[in-house]
């Protein structure tokens, strides 16, 4: 079974993907969704928008909301900073309570994540979705128990996904098409490939790290294969 642990392509036909589905604030559930797992939350380039958290209580109340984000810090846009990490701080807030995982993006921020994992004692699995750092970055990150993600790195720039691939353990790592419109099965190949190891591997290995994080099992009456 491979993982897509964080999409924006709510399109779920092939019954080898597990996929999570990133919701924003402004997402309903639809009839289409009733295969998809998802994750909710209040990504970093709208924390100045009004929510309606009632769309949130639903989005919660569903059996397939298996992860909180995507959330987190993005320097890219610093007018917005401050407002971020008070938002970020809601969100963790929220996977705490819930005890639900949280889906991170990061950009420029690595530090600044560390530094609020510490401060709050977060308990809940982390996951930098996109990560696109150093392996000196990754290393901090998985050294504060956090889980990382890898999907466009892996083509924009081979030699550094080689080397930070090489300083993440195994058990730390998951992959992901985010926005790309790649095919999930088409990023394990190109893992397989930067690191010499079979599609098989990774597959098993990524799967693994999924159990370990969100469970494994199938929603009562319905074909999709599930994790909560």
């Amino acid at each position: 079974m491979f993982v897509d642990v964080h999409t924006h392509d709510r399109n779920n036909d092939n019954q080898q993907v597990v996929k999570i589905v990133n919701f924003d604030f402004t997402d309903k559930i639809k009839d289409g969704d009733s295969n998809v797992l998802f994750s909710a939350g209040i990504h970093p380039w709208n924390v100045c928008q009004s929510v309606d958290f009632e769309i949130f209580d639903e989005l919660f109340e569903n059996k397939r909301f298996v992860a909180v984000g995507e959330s987190g810090l993005d320097r890219a846009h610093p007018a917005t900073f401050e407002k971020q990490r008070e938002v970020f701080l809601k969100m963790v807030s929220l996977s705490e309570q819930i005890r639900k995982p949280l889906i991170i993006h990061a950009v420029r921020a690595y530090s600044d994540i560390i530094s609020i994992k510490k401060e709050k004692r977060a308990a809940m699995p982390w996951i930098i979705h996109g990560f696109q750092g150093s392996p000196e970055s990754a290393q901090q990150l998985v050294n504060h128990g956090m889980w990382l993600s890898f999907g466009e790195m892996l083509y924009r720039n081979e030699s550094q996904a080689v080397k930070v691939l090489d300083a993440v353990p195994f058990g730390k790592m998951f992959l992901e098409t985010d926005v790309s419109g790649r095919d999930i099965i088409g990023v394990y190949e190109k893992t397989a490939a930067l690191t010499n190891r079979d599609v098989d591997f990774w597959e098993k290995m990524i799967f693994e790290n999924y159990k370990g994080i969100f469970g494994y099992g199938k929603l009562e009456g319905q074909n999709a294969n599930i994790g909560w």
